[in-house]
């Protein structure tokens, strides 16, 4: 299998995170990173229009040469191929949990830190935006203030003592955060000692 990913962007990040996370505990998944430089116009080329018309990462492409997009669908996917350990969760109450937030820092972390670090310092080029940015941040803020309250317990990862998507997820916010000199994330102790 393929991953097309942008090393920058936090959604292939999330997919590469959790590529890491399964080869780290023994899983060796078979996918080979290929990168995608957005800003030189690889990504809206016919060649890569063809694995995924919205010209979007990430992608990941199958043996067979189908090709899936959406960070969240890939992870899923990987996991049903390859369930050990898993990232998901172990029963069908942790993986609702999991999924529960990963959904959460995704709208409530990744989107407005993205809104942010674009309308800020752009890897595509887009022009700033104060006003898009300070709204983002704040909004950011104010859920990475109830992730940070929640890890005051010492917990090692977000869910508790193992690695979930939800980690990978934030991990990817925070690190598109840092790319973009984003403010939203020092108040947050908890959150920047995990970090």
């Amino acid at each position: 299998m393929k991953l097309y990913v942008f090393q920058v962007a936090p959604n292939p990040t999330k997919v590469r995170l959790y590529v890491a996370e399964k080869n780290a505990a023994g899983d060796e998944l078979p996918v080979d990173e290929i990168s995608v430089n957005i800003p030189e116009g690889e990504a809206r080329t016919p060649e890569f229009l063809k694995k995924n018309p919205h010209g979007q990462l990430p992608v990941l492409e199958l043996d067979d040469g189908r090709c899936f997009a959406e960070s969240l669908a890939i992870i899923e996917y990987l996991e049903d191929r390859f369930p050990e350990p898993s990232l998901l969760g172990d029963s069908p109450d942790s993986r609702l949990a999991a999924r529960e937030m990963e959904r959460y820092i995704d709208v409530g972390v990744m989107m407005p830190i993205g809104q942010a670090v674009h309308a800020t310092r752009s890897p595509i080029g887009l022009p700033p935006n104060p006003p898009v940015a300070d709204a983002a941040n704040h909004r950011a803020g104010r859920t990475l203030d109830y992730i940070d309250e929640m890890m005051s317990d010492g917990r090692p990862f977000v869910m508790g003592e193992k690695a979930t998507v939800a980690d990978c997820t934030l991990a990817a916010a925070l690190q598109f955060g840092r790319y973009g000199r984003l403010s939203c994330v020092s108040g947050h102790e908890h959150v920047v000692a995990w970090d």
